[in-house]
Formats: structure tokens, sequence, C-alpha cells
């Protein structure tokens, strides 16, 4: 039986010793990372409450007011009339407005079978409550990664959606997940009015927010959109910090 030299066994040493301390800062980073998540969602939630608290139930109490106004006074003209039933036509429909961009602001839930599941959910909402017709696929191997991944993967597919049910005047979306080898890429695209993403702030339409939470995680995310053209939203991540030390990562 053969032993290793001493300059192997050492050099080895320093190898095994430099895998763990990079592990080590990977699981590091981790953690501030969920901890940056978990403040992000609970400052989402409480604004959540803030604008239904706060806004809304001042725009409701406001249409009140003004019914209970109406039935007391006269209109001189029918073109008075007309003025005040589109003010409160206005207040109705942006009370409406608000209530759908707070359930935009509602936190994520993680499902437990898994990550395309919770997309699955994501998209029947969509469906079920703005009227969108999406057409969802998933070609993974991977049911579950670290929570972190899910959760900004779920985001930047719902900011995506929101987009498209806001501003591309199309109510039919494709949601698309594939592990492409040691990547995760997630795309969302519609056939509507597109834009060109140079004309735009970056903070328009949240997409310095997409950006900014695939970077956290070692990944891109890139906004591909003409005028006319529709808009496509791809997001690409590192499969190997997403699975790290995650016990259920490998379960199907």
């Amino acid at each position: 039986m053969s032993s290793l030299p001493i300059h192997d066994l050492t050099q080895l040493r320093a190898q095994c010793a430099e895998l763990e301390r990079e592990r080590n800062e990977l699981l590091r980073e981790r953690e501030v990372m969920n901890h940056s998540l978990e403040l992000h969602e609970r400052d989402r939630q409480l604004l959540a409450f803030e604008i239904h608290d706060g806004i809304v139930q001042d725009m409701s109490a406001s249409v009140m007011l003004l019914d209970s106004a109406a039935r007391q006074i006269q209109f001189e003209t029918p073109a008075a009339k007309e003025l005040y039933e589109q003010a409160v036509r206005t207040l109705r429909e942006s009370g409406a407005e608000a209530r759908r961009l707070i359930r935009g602001l509602i936190p994520v839930v993680l499902d437990e079978a898994g990550f395309v599941a919770s997309l699955q959910k994501l998209v029947l909402r969509f469906q079920n409550d703005y009227g969108l017709q999406v057409a969802f696929q998933a070609d993974v191997q991977l049911q579950h990664l670290a929570p972190a991944f899910e959760m900004i993967i779920l985001r930047v597919v719902q900011e995506a959606l929101n987009n498209v049910w806001r501003h591309s005047q199309c109510r039919q979306a494709d949601v698309q997940v594939q592990q492409l080898g040691s990547e995760l890429l997630v795309r969302i695209a519609d056939q509507g009015l597109g834009f060109e993403p140079g004309d735009v702030k970056p903070t328009r339409y949240g997409l310095t927010g997409m950006q900014e939470r695939a970077r956290m995680l070692g990944g891109a995310t890139q906004i591909v959109s003409h005028p006319g053209q529709g808009t496509k939203v791809e997001m690409q991540l590192p499969l190997a910090r997403a699975v790290l030390d995650d016990p259920f990562a490998q379960r199907k």
C-alpha cells in the first residue's frame, strides 16, 4: 500500500481548505441575501397595508360623501351633473386600481411542492384576477431551490406579468422555465405594444428591480422590447448557488 508524498498531502489539504472557505463564504452571502429579502417582503406588506388603510379608505369615503351630497343638491345644468358623475367614476376606478396594486404587493407564498408549483399558482391568480391568458411551460429536473432563489423567481415573473396587464394592451403572455445545464432560464414574453428600453427610465416598469434581483443571485436579467413587437424578459440564474446545501433541491 503506497502513500501520497507529503507535498501532495499538503496541497490536497490546502485545496480542501480553500473549497471549505468558498463554501462558507457562499453560505454567509446567502444568509445576508435571505435577510435582505425578508426585510424587502416585509416592507412591501407594510406598504400594502398603508395603501389599503389610507388611500383606498379615503377614496371610498369620498365616493360616499359625493353620493350623499348629490342627493341633497340639484345640478343647474346637465354638464354639471356629468362632471360630478365623471369625478365619482374616476374615484371608483382609482380605488379599483389601488386594490389591484395591493394584490401585487402582498408577499408571494412558496409552495411546499416546489417553485414550479408556486409559479403555477401565480399564473392561475393572474388568469382569475386579471383575465390574462398565460401559457406556462416548465422543463426542469429540480423542483426545489434555495428559498431566496424561489422568492426572486416568483417576484420577477409577477412584475413582468403585471407589466403585461398594465402596459402591453395584450391579454396573452408566455412564461417558460428551463434548466439548461448549470443555469436556470426564466422567460416571460408578450406580443403587446412593446417599447424602446433606451427611451424609458430604468425605474419604470420595475426594470431596475428585476435586474437587481437577478444580480443578487449572481445572475442577469435582459429585457428585449421594440415598439409594436412585444416584450421579452429573460432571467438567467446559476444553479450551483441555488442548490447549495439545500436538502430538498435534489428531490423530484
